[in-house]
């Protein structure tokens, strides 16, 4: 098993812990969630990895488009404001708007 750091193990406290308060429906569809996403990604915006503003739950589907389907992903007009509401710059960039 991977050893991760104490840094690394206190954000997937705190991103657990998020996950714990997630709405049970997807944030897109309303069927049940299964995943809890990221909004804009960690690997691309680290400073909003344990933003609670930055995590959703989706179900597998909508995770799968939303990630993979800029044109799907630019018609979520409320997640986008969301993602808005703290990181404008993130957002023209990862929306593409």
């Amino acid at each position: 098993m991977k050893q991760v750091s104490s840094k690394q193990a206190q954000r997937n406290r705190e991103v657990a812990k998020i996950k714990q308060s997630l709405s049970p429906s997807c944030a897109i569809c309303g069927k049940p969630a299964v995943d809890a996403a990221h909004l804009i990604p960690k690997s691309m915006y680290p400073e909003h990895y344990t933003n609670p503003q930055n995590i959703v739950g989706f179900c597998r589907e909508c995770h799968n488009k939303y990630d993979n389907n800029l044109a799907f992903r630019q018609r979520q007009k409320r997640l986008i404001e969301r993602v808005k509401s703290f990181d404008e710059c993130a957002a023209n960039r990862y929306f593409r708007l």
